[in-house]
């Protein structure tokens, strides 16, 4: 079986100009600073990783991740699940140069949610900066639950 060089094609090669595209671009399959590895997942599996904060980012929809995995991230008093204002200013403060980090659900189950978090995804109209609000925000925190929420978001897991 021969595989065809799409270089070569003339079809192909015109498209590419029609569009005004001049390179056939690459393809990497692992990159070690963008992409986690077996061995960090499996940790992350397990339990608890302390990285550093420089090393966050969120995606389009605010969840917190690394690399190219949403995780889940422990301060002294609540577990993020988003990139929220609260763990932005902490670390641009340079109050928070590492945090604790991990996939697994277990883990987290019980923890309190930090509301920030709730706000920075727009959860259910959850707006930590209204204190007309406040009563809707207890009763929020107090039924938010890690397990429903996945589900809700991530229906195929």
């Amino acid at each position: 079986m021969k595989l065809v060089d799409f270089k070569e094609d003339e079809k192909f090669n015109q498209l590419r100009e029609k569009i005004g595209n001049s390179g056939y671009g690459d393809f990497e399959l692992f990159d070690p600073k963008r992409h986690l590895s077996w061995q960090e997942r499996k940790g992350l599996i397990e339990g608890w990783s302390n990285i550093s904060t420089v090393m966050l980012h969120a995606y389009s929809d605010h969840t917190l991740a690394y690399k190219n995995s949403h995780v889940f991230s422990q301060t002294d008093e609540h577990i993020h699940f988003s990139l929220c204002d609260k763990l932005k200013k902490r670390i641009s403060q340079g109050r928070l140069p590492n945090i604790e980090i991990t996939l697994n659900e277990s883990l987290i189950k019980k923890k309190v949610v930090c509301e920030y978090c709730l706000h920075a995804v727009s959860y259910q109209g959850f707006d930590a900066y209204r204190r007309r609000h406040e009563e809707y925000n207890k009763h929020i925190i107090k039924q938010f639950s890690f397990e429903h929420y996945l589900l809700g978001k991530y229906p195929n897991r």
